[in-house]
């Protein structure tokens, strides 16, 4: 008799339980649901302005010489000229395709450094060697993975490419004419493979 009147009642404990975790769950599902929807905002913000430098960069190349570097401001320029500041702006926008007669001062921000330290490397890089040509701390490998981003990105616009090692140096073409001078005073990466 005294089990019949114990089962019951933890079965009542654990439906209460059950209810319990489903209005937690309830909870953190609304939670979730409206910081995606935040985050879906913010990706559209982000693609907008992309897709907007990126038409600015392809109606300047087509307006310029063929020869002559197409200037662009940075992210950072574009904010101090609007007055608005993003997150973005001490990384510089995402680079554009890289086309015949663009220069090293069409990228912005990191992109920048991390395409001038690959041009003024006497040889291919890899990503350790890369964050120290930039200033940056190789020991620590979110750096590193931060530098290697940035440069993968180079390489599907064009920029760079990347050897079966991983290493990476300057895409044809986009070092020489249509390059900086700058490129070649940018210091070259130390290490055993550069």
């Amino acid at each position: 008799m005294i089990e019949e009147v114990a089962m019951p009642s933890v079965l009542g404990l654990m439906e209460q339980r059950e209810a319990r975790a489903r209005q937690e769950l309830e909870s953190w599902t609304e939670v979730l649901e409206q910081a995606q929807a935040e985050v879906d905002a913010a990706r559209e913000r982000v693609e907008r302005a992309r897709v907007g430098c990126e038409e600015l960069v392809a109606v300047l190349a087509e307006e310029s010489p063929v020869n002559t570097p197409v200037s662009v401001p940075s992210v950072g320029e574009m904010a101090a000229v609007t007055g608005s500041g993003g997150s973005g702006a001490g990384h510089g926008g995402r680079p554009p395709v890289w086309r015949s007669g663009m220069g090293e001062e069409v990228l912005s921000g990191l992109y920048r450094e991390v395409f001038a330290a690959v041009a003024a490397a006497s040889g291919p890089v890899n990503g350790v060697e890369l964050t120290r040509a930039v200033g940056r701390e190789a020991e620590i490998k979110n750096e590193v993975e931060k530098i290697r981003h940035r440069a993968y990105v180079l390489e599907k616009r064009g920029w760079l490419v990347r050897a079966k090692d991983g290493r990476f140096m300057p895409a044809p073409g986009a070092v020489g004419r249509g390059a900086s001078p700058a490129s070649g005073e940018r210091p070259r990466p130390s290490g055993g493979t550069a």
